[in-house]
């Protein structure tokens, strides 16, 4: 998780992106409730899934700057590290028609959004809190829902600013769905651990609300709420 908030290049956040899946999923086929091989295997193919296409986004950005710098490696182009996270969004930013920022937004997303997670994208989450040792639940809650609200923030936005601009309006249309769906949910839960997992639903879709709000106050709200949000689901589930 350290790797995935530190790193400066693709590879080095992919990598630490798609690691940080196996101790989570150990955490619960191992030491879960009744039903933890069902929650495990479902938690591990969502995020599987969606961080495939996010890296066909990720491939096809690294392509389009290595071809317009003549080279992969920074010996070779002279133009710098191709895989390197600011000079890929400058490249994103400045050269890319705004189809193929829509197409990269679309394959960032559905990686960043399994994990934040935006509905419909959701069902994995209430299976996998439920089924956790109280210690999975905490991490789930407070640490691994972070990471798809921080590639938000730190790719998809800055990435390809003219195709978030016409997709917010629809990101957020989900993310209130979310909200109302599992706020409704709530209501009828008599599972704390459930009660708790729909409601970190809830808030991570005020996140995105706030990180699509695309001003400085909703960008600082998105990131106070994924602050305050991992201290209290957090502290819910101790």
């Amino acid at each position: 998780v350290i790797g995935v908030f530190i790193a400066r290049d693709v590879i080095t956040f992919y990598t630490a992106f798609e690691v940080s899946l196996i101790p989570a999923f150990f955490l619960v086929a191992i030491y879960g409730g009744p039903d933890r091989r069902e929650a495990s295997f479902k938690f591990f193919i969502y995020t599987l899934f969606g961080s495939i296409i996010m890296l066909a986004g990720f491939v096809y950005l690294v392509m389009r700057f290595a071809d317009s710098v003549g080279g992969w490696l920074p010996s070779t182009n002279g133009g710098g590290n191709v895989w390197d996270i600011d000079a890929l969004t400058t490249y994103a930013r400045e050269f890319l028609t705004p189809s193929e920022q829509g197409w990269v937004l679309l394959a960032l997303m559905l990686g960043f959004a399994v994990k934040v997670p935006l509905w419909p994208l959701h069902t994995w989450l209430p299976l996998a809190h439920n089924q956790a040792p109280t210690a999975g639940s905490v991490n789930f809650a407070a640490v691994i829902l972070k990471l798809g609200a921080y590639g938000v923030f730190r790719f998809v936005i800055p990435m390809v600013p003219e195709a978030v601009v016409v997709f917010a309006p629809y990101i957020a249309g989900l993310a209130i769905i979310g909200i109302i769906y599992t706020s409704l949910v709530c209501w009828a839960q008599t599972d704390m651990k459930k009660l708790i997992a729909y409601s970190s639903i809830a808030h991570m879709g005020f996140c995105m609300i706030g990180l699509f709000a695309l001003n400085p106050i909703g960008a600082q709200g998105g990131i106070l709420y994924m602050i305050t949000h991992g201290l209290s689901s957090g502290a819910l589930f101790l």
